[in-house]
Parts: C-alpha cells; sequence; structure tokens
C-alpha cells in the first residue's frame, strides 16, 4: 500500500504545483499580450483551477495522510506540520482569494473594460497573490523531499 501511496501523493504534488508553476507563466505572458488576453487567461486560470487543481490538492492530502497512517510517523513531525502549513495556506488563498478576486476581475472588466486601472490592479494584486503561494508550494516540495528534523 506504502507504494501506491506514495506515487498518488508524488503524481499529484507534480500535476498541482508543476501546473501552477506553469500557469504562472501564462499569466506572466498574458500581462505582455494585454488586457483582453488576461481577462481570457483568468476565466481559463479559474475553470483549470476547480477543475483539476482544487482536486488534485484534496487527493495529494488524502494520500500524504493516508502515507503518515501507514507508516505510523508523527503528525508533530516538522516537514509533515510544514506540509499542512503550506496545503491549508494555498487551499485559503484558492477558495478565498483567488475566487473572489476573478469574479471581480471579470465583472469590473465588463463594465470598464479589461484595461481599466481597477481591473488591472486586480490583475496585478492576483499575480501578487499567485507569487507568494507558489513560492510556498515549492517550498513545501523542498520540505517533503529534505524532511527537516526526520
Amino acid at each position: 500500500m506504502y507504494d501506491f501511496l506514495l506515487a498518488v501523493h508524488l503524481l499529484s504534488a507534480v500535476l498541482w504545483v508543476g501546473g501552477s508553476v506553469t500557469m504562472h507563466i501564462f499569466g506572466r505572458l498574458a500581462t505582455k499580450k494585454g488586457p483582453e488576453r488576461q481577462l481570457e487567461f483568468t476565466k481559463d486560470s479559474i475553470q483549470i483551477g476547480n477543475r483539476v487543481y482544487a482536486p488534485l490538492s484534496v487527493i495529494l492530502l488524502i494520500a500524504g495522510v493516508l502515507l503518515v497512517e501507514e507508516l505510523d510517523i508523527s503528525y508533530g513531525e516538522p516537514f509533515i506540520t510544514i506540509g499542512f502549513l503550506g496545503f491549508l495556506t494555498s487551499f485559503a488563498v484558492g477558495v478565498g482569494y483567488y475566487a473572489r478576486a476573478g469574479k471581480q476581475y471579470e465583472e469590473i472588466a465588463a463594465t470598464d473594460g479589461a484595461g481599466s486601472p481597477a481591473a488591472q490592479a486586480i490583475y496585478r494584486r492576483t499575480a501578487t497573490v499567485n507569487t507568494v503561494e507558489l513560492t510556498i508550494l515549492l517550498l513545501v516540495v523542498i520540505d517533503m523531499a529534505v524532511k527537516p528534523g526526520f
């Protein structure tokens, strides 16, 4: 069972975090192509986030918890605590920020235009939040690989 759970956990992490890096790059490219491309990117990223990355993050969490149980490791181990904190941070940002900011951005873009100062401010702020979130996820990947204190 260990090998299966580890494979599911790692595959979920690779797809979720690797996909997030790719989406981040696409977001930066959209910035260079202009407001209309930013709006398309925002709509696409919301769909992909909800349909692909959110389920992958839950699968990753479940497989991780089952691995901890399978190996009889303490949840107090630093690498596990850091992993949980990284997951919770990303989950909170995904549910609490991206959905709201994306909807707000689309509404402003529909009324004032995607290039309006208000729409651009939301897009830039969201890109900054994404940079921070992605940095946290990459640090969690390092944490899981190195397992400090274990």
